[in-house]
């Protein structure tokens, strides 16, 4: 009779042995199945690491050389999932190469948009508007030089011909009146025609046939001088300026504008303001608008005397509030006309004139290009 080998004892769990975790046997294909059959973990709670995640101590003991004891034969599959990249970091070790490290991949960085140009630097204190920007009633008064430089026949009218500034600035002036009639017509309008003395001609009327009648009829003269207290003084005794609470917040229910076409050459000009006319200029309801004409070119050995009269009516603006122009006579007509198509514009809501464009193109010089109307 054979003599039965002797075995475990019945209930006892069969030990299976394994061949060791080495470089030459990284993931045994008996090992596998560790993961399914009874080789595996028997705690399946056990929280599995990342893939490439490394628990210190764990390369030590996988890559011993030591025969595997007791405890290490039953294999789990997360051993088994971070032998590779562990055996890999030992064969470094061994061969000397350094242990390569993960690394970021940078991110593309977002392109930086480009600094925002610096604003304009805006005006001073004693240039900032300070009424409201309303569309109130205007009571505009043209005043009309008839000084004999009016009479000399240099402008070039759009059919060629040559013609005077008196013909041009009338038929300006009648355009002008006309077209601030429809924008508004609780507009109104006075006529002051300046030889060596200023003389009220028509009073403030909202009908431009009324003012346009007394237009053709005058007539250039030889004047001596001009004074132009002379003039700010008869204006100022024919309006009477608002008086606000709040001028910041209180809509006025009308300002004042002065519209003055001048074409003489007697110099810079003298000016000794009283307190009346000094009020009236400082007033953020006053507006002393310039249309100079001079002869421009003809005048190369005189050419600094008709800058100082154009500085000396732009020195009058202390509020920044007013626009200034100059034309030359031996120019064409048109410019005359852009001019006084600029001047459409309300005074409250226009911009400083240093900060006006009148280009439809961006990049366009706005001096070069025409406003035509």
């Amino acid at each position: 009779m054979e003599t039965p080998q002797p075995g475990p004892a019945d209930g006892e769990e069969r030990s299976v042995e394994l061949r060791p975790r080495t470089r030459s046997n990284p993931e045994g294909a008996e090992d596998r199945r560790s993961s399914t059959g009874s080789l595996g973990n028997s705690n399946p709670s056990t929280p599995q690491p990342a893939v490439g995640s490394r628990v210190e101590g764990e390369g030590e003991a996988s890559t011993s050389d030591s025969p595997p004891s007791s405890t290490t034969t039953t294999v789990s599959a997360t051993t088994a999932q971070t032998v590779a990249p562990i055996v890999a970091a030992t064969v470094n070790a061994i061969v000397g190469l350094p242990t390569p490290t993960p690394v970021a991949k940078d991110r593309p960085k977002p392109t930086q948009a480009p600094p925002p140009l610096t604003p304009p630097i805006p005006p001073t204190a004693e240039f900032q508007l300070r009424a409201p920007r309303v569309n109130c009633p205007e009571k505009v008064i043209i005043c009309l030089d008839l000084s004999e430089e009016m009479s000399s026949q240099k402008l070039e009218s759009f059919n060629g011909s040559k013609t005077n500034a008196l013909n041009i600035s009338q038929k300006m002036i009648e355009m002008f009146v006309r077209t601030k009639h429809k924008i508004d017509k609780r507009h109104e309008f006075a006529l002051v025609v300046v030889n060596d003395d200023a003389l009220w001609l028509s009073g403030f009327t909202s009908d431009p046939r009324e003012l346009c009648s007394c237009l053709y009829d005058l007539d250039t003269n030889v004047c001596e001088t001009f004074n132009l207290e002379d003039l700010l003084s008869v204006i100022r005794q024919k309006i009477d300026l608002p008086l606000m609470d709040n001028i910041q917040t209180i809509p006025p229910p009308f300002v004042v504008r002065t519209l003055l076409i001048y074409s003489r050459h007697a110099g810079q000009l003298q000016f000794s303001p009283s307190d009346a006319v000094n009020s009236m200029l400082l007033s953020p309801y006053f507006f002393f608008d310039v249309v100079y004409l001079h002869n421009g070119a003809e005048e190369q050995g005189d050419e600094a005397s008709w800058r100082d009269i154009y500085t000396s009516f732009c020195n009058l603006d202390s509020k920044g509030t007013c626009y200034h122009f100059e034309v030359s006579l031996c120019g064409p007509a048109i410019e005359l006309h852009n001019c006084m198509a600029k001047l459409l514009s309300h005074p409250l809501q226009r911009p400083f004139q240093s900060h006006a464009s009148y280009s439809l193109i961006e990049g366009d010089d706005p001096q070069d290009v025409e406003a035509t109307v």
